[in-house]
C-alpha cells in the first residue's frame, strides 16, 4: 500500500504523456493559402555596395513596391518605399512564380541547421506572402535568383524618377 500512490502517479503521468502525444500526431495541419500577394528578395553581402532588398505586393487594391539598390555607377542608388506600380508587374511576378515554381520551393523549403558558419556569409533570402497573412521565407534557390533580381532590378529602374534617394 505504501507504494500505491507512487504506482497510481506513474499511470497517470503515462496516460496523460501517451493522451498529448496521440493529440499532436493526429492533428492536421492547415495548407496555407496559395494565393500570392506579394514577394521580396534581398541580398546581405559584406560589400555594402553588393546588399539589395525588393518587395512588390498588393494592399488595397494597389500595387506597392519597396526597392534599395545600388550600382558602381550612375544613378549609383535607387531607393523606392511605396511605389505605386502597374497592376501587371504583379501578374509577371505570379507568372514567373509558376515557371520557376518559387512559392512551392518556399513552402517546402528545410533550413538545415550548420554546426559552423561564417558570420560574413553572402545571404540572399526570398519571402513569399500569401494570401490571409501568411508568409514564408527561405535561402533564395539559384534557379529564380537571377531572374527575380533581373526582374525587380528593371522595375527598379523603370521608376527611378520616384526613388526617394538621389545622389
Amino acid at each position: 500500500m505504501k507504494y500505491m500512490t507512487y504506482i497510481v502517479i506513474a499511470i497517470t503521468g503515462l496516460v496523460t504523456t501517451g493522451v498529448i502525444i496521440a493529440g499532436c500526431i493526429s492533428s492536421s495541419v492547415s495548407k496555407p493559402p496559395s494565393d500570392i500577394v506579394g514577394i521580396s528578395l534581398y541580398q546581405n553581402h559584406m560589400d555594402f555596395g553588393k546588399c539589395y532588398s525588393f518587395y512588390i505586393r498588393e494592399d488595397d487594391g494597389k500595387v506597392l513596391f519597396d526597392a534599395e539598390v545600388r550600382f558602381d555607377e550612375e544613378p549609383y542608388s535607387i531607393i523606392l518605399e511605396s511605389c505605386e506600380v502597374d497592376k501587371s508587374f504583379l501578374e509577371e511576378i505570379n507568372n514567373i512564380n509558376k515557371e520557376y515554381g518559387i512559392s512551392e520551393y518556399v513552402r517546402n523549403y528545410k533550413r538545415v541547421p550548420k554546426l559552423f558558419g561564417a558570420s560574413d556569409k553572402t545571404v540572399n533570402k526570398t519571402t513569399v506572402y500569401f494570401d490571409g497573412e501568411y508568409d514564408s521565407t527561405a535561402d533564395t534557390n539559384s534557379e529564380h535568383l537571377e531572374v527575380l533580381y533581373n526582374f525587380f532590378l528593371e522595375l527598379s529602374k523603370k521608376y527611378i524618377n520616384q526613388s526617394v534617394y538621389e545622389r
